[in-house]
C-alpha cells in the first residue's frame, strides 16, 4: 500500500471525527473509524491499521476514568471470553478475502445503526449475567479480530447490566484493551505490520488523540444521544457503501 498525502489527509479527518465521538460517548470509534477508511482503503488494511490506533485511545481513557475502575470485578468472565474470542477473530481477518470482510464490516454496522435507534435498552439479571458473560466476551472477540469493532455487542451488554456513564466508559475501555493487546500480538506473529501499515497507524495516532482530547471537553457541554445520533447518520451512508461496494466485488469474484 503506497501513501500518499492525499489519502493520509482524508484518512485523518475520518480519524479526528470518530475519536471525538470516542471522547464524548466512551465507545463507537473503532466502527465508525473503521467503516470510513474502509471506503477510502480496502477493508483489511484499514483494520490492521487501526489495531495500531485503538491502543492509544484506550490507555488514554481508562486513565481519565480511573476513578470508576470498581467496576473491573465484574469483568473477568467477559475479558476472558473476549482473549479467546479475539485470537479466532485475528485469524479470520488474515484469511478471509477483503469483500467478504466489507460486507461483514456493512452488515454489523447497520446492525448497530439499527439497534442504536432503540429508545429502551435491554436489561440482565445479575444470574444472567454470570451465565452469559463468557459467551459475550468471545463474540466481541471475534467481531473485534476480524472486523476491527465489537463496541455495539460490548455496548449493549454493558447497559444491559446497569452500568452507566463513566462506569460504563471504563469497562468497554478495559474489555477493548485486552482484545486490543491480543490483536496486536497475533497480527504482529502473522507478519501483517508492513512499514507503510505502521507509518500510516503512528500518523493518525496523532489525530485521533486530539480527537479524543476535544471529545473529552465536550464531554460536558454536548449531549452524546445527539452527537451520536449525527455520527449514526454518517455510519448509515458509509456502511451502505460498503456493503454495495463488498457485493459487488464477490459478484465480480464468482463470474470470474
Amino acid at each position: 500500500m503506497e501513501i500518499e498525502l492525499g489519502l493520509v489527509a482524508a484518512l485523518a479527518v475520518i480519524m479526528l471525527g470518530a475519536s471525538v465521538l470516542n471522547g464524548v460517548a466512551g465507545f463507537g470509534f473503532a466502527l465508525v473509524a473503521v467503516a470510513g477508511m474502509a471506503v477510502v482503503i480496502e477493508p483489511k488494511p484499514a483494520i490492521v491499521v487501526m489495531s495500531l490506533i485503538t491502543p492509544v485511545l484506550i490507555v488514554t481513557q481508562v486513565r481519565y476514568h480511573w476513578d470508576f475502575r470498581g467496576v473491573a470485578r465484574r469483568l473477568p468472565p467477559l475479558l476472558i471470553g473476549a482473549a479467546l474470542g479475539a485470537v479466532l477473530g485475528t485469524q479470520l481477518l488474515i484469511i478471509l478475502p477483503g469483500y467478504a470482510l466489507a460486507i461483514a464490516l456493512a452488515v454489523f454496522a447497520l446492525w448497530f445503526v439499527i439497534d442504536s435507534w432503540r429508545r429502551e435498552p435491554r436489561t440482565i439479571a445479575a444470574a444472567t449475567e454470570r451465565w452469559i458473560a463468557p459467551g459475550v466476551g468471545v463474540i466481541a472477540g471475534v467481531t473485534n479480530g476480524s472486523i476491527g469493532a465489537s463496541g455495539p455487542i460490548l455496548g449493549s451488554y454493558l447497559i444491559a447490566i446497569g452500568l452507566r456513564a463513566r462506569e460504563f466508559i471504563f469497562g468497554i475501555s478495559t474489555v477493548f484493551a485486552v482484545m486490543s493487546a491480543v490483536r496486536i500480538i497475533s497480527l504482529a506473529a502473522a507478519g501483517e505490520y508492513t512499514v507503510p501499515i505502521v507509518v500510516l497507524g503512528l500518523s493518525l495516532a496523532v489525530p485521533a488523540y486530539l480527537g479524543q482530547r476535544l471529545g473529552f471537553l465536550l464531554q460536558r457541554r454536548l449531549s452524546p444521544k445527539h452527537f451520536q445520533q449525527a455520527i449514526l447518520v454518517m455510519l448509515f451512508v458509509a456502511s451502505v457503501y460498503l456493503l454495495y461496494s463488498g457485493l459487488t466485488d464477490a459478484a465480480a469474484e464468482l463470474m470470474s
